[in-house]
């Protein structure tokens, strides 16, 4: 019997992108489709992220999640001061959920392009900054009625 020492570690996004154009053409697109949209000028960042997320597919957990962490970011922009993060615990008694319930939420929110973290997967120490994603907002303008009716 020959044993052969493998790569424990299962191939990453990267690793499957750079075997195949097909594979490395459908990373770049979903990349594009999870990428933060730019708003246009005069949009409200809460109100567009509001929108956006009662449009989603979301569980109501993450929904919730969601929706609490814009509420304590800057109107116009979605900011969250450092001073202002709700960290988990906050998150957790704004939403009534269980910390380990808002992880799961937060997980799913950023894998989903919708929150970002300076902490990496530290959810506690780092701050939290809330996104559109570009596949919600082309959702929501086709969605949008023509002519303001």
């Amino acid at each position: 019997m020959t044993l052969t020492l493998t790569d424990p570690r299962p191939p990453s996004p990267a690793d499957l992108a750079a075997t195949s154009p097909a594979a490395r053409r459908a990373a770049e697109r979903l990349a594009a489709l999870l990428a933060p949209a730019r708003l246009a000028d005069g949009d409200r960042f809460r109100v567009e992220y509001t929108r956006a997320v009662c449009a989603s597919g979301m569980t109501p957990n993450t929904r919730l999640v969601a929706l609490v962490l814009a509420s304590h970011g800057n109107y116009r922009t979605g900011h969250i001061p450092t001073r202002l993060q709700p960290r988990l615990q906050g998150l957790a008694e704004g939403t009534g959920l269980a910390v380990p319930q808002v992880v799961v939420a937060l997980r799913a929110l950023e894998q989903r392009g919708w929150v970002s973290c300076t902490g990496g997967r530290d959810y506690d120490r780092g701050d939290l900054r809330p996104h559109i994603p570009q596949h919600a907002v082309t959702t929501l303008r086709r969605r949008a009625p023509k002519n303001g009716k």
